[in-house]
């Protein structure tokens, strides 16, 4: 018997832990794609890899989605609003122009910084109070480096995150569910 009560704890224990991990790929990319429908002045953070060919590193990066938009003109001269977001199911861009790289922030943080600022922070518990709605909002005191690496923990946990429209530093958070 008690080896059952054990079992069922572990199984418990592993259902809650993944209920607020990252969500899948598939999940992303329709975040990603919903991210370029939103088109009013309060723009939605998503995540992308990006690859700058000057350096050939790459990364993930968390940017607003015009600002994306802003470097594929700045690279390509093609002007498109919004990006045909089925053109990049995989969410992956390579630029060589630094207008494009510093357009999304290419180098605003590093993987390390993100490694470290997600130890200050509980991912999962935030989620949770937004999947829940009890947290419909953060407010940030102008450093844009903690909240685009906020932003990048939050799409990856399935958090649609949008910049404020007047100030900039109030943004929204709601979690992703398909319409």
């Amino acid at each position: 018997m008690k080896t059952n009560q054990i079992i069922l704890t572990i199984l418990i224990g592993l259902a809650s832990f993944n209920s607020f991990g990252q969500v899948d790929e598939q999940t992303k990319f329709k975040m990603f794609c919903s991210a370029f429908d939103n088109r009013s002045t309060a723009p939605n953070y998503l995540v992308v890899t990006v690859k700058n060919l000057n350096t050939n590193e790459k990364k993930e990066i968390c940017t607003e989605a015009p600002f994306l938009n802003g470097a594929v003109f700045k690279e390509t001269g093609v002007f498109q609003i919004p990006l045909n977001c089925n053109e990049y199911k995989v969410r992956y861009f390579e630029f060589k122009e630094d207008s494009a790289l510093w357009n999304i922030s290419f180098d605003l943080y590093t993987s390390a910084e993100l490694d470290s600022f997600a130890k200050t922070i509980n991912a999962s518990e935030i989620t949770n109070q937004v999947k829940s709605g009890k947290l419909t909002s953060k407010i940030f005191k102008g450093d844009r480096k903690e909240q685009r690496m906020f932003g990048h923990l939050m799409f990856n946990n399935g958090v649609m995150m949008t910049r404020g429209c007047i100030a900039g530093n109030i943004c929204g958070l709601t979690y992703y569910k398909e319409e």
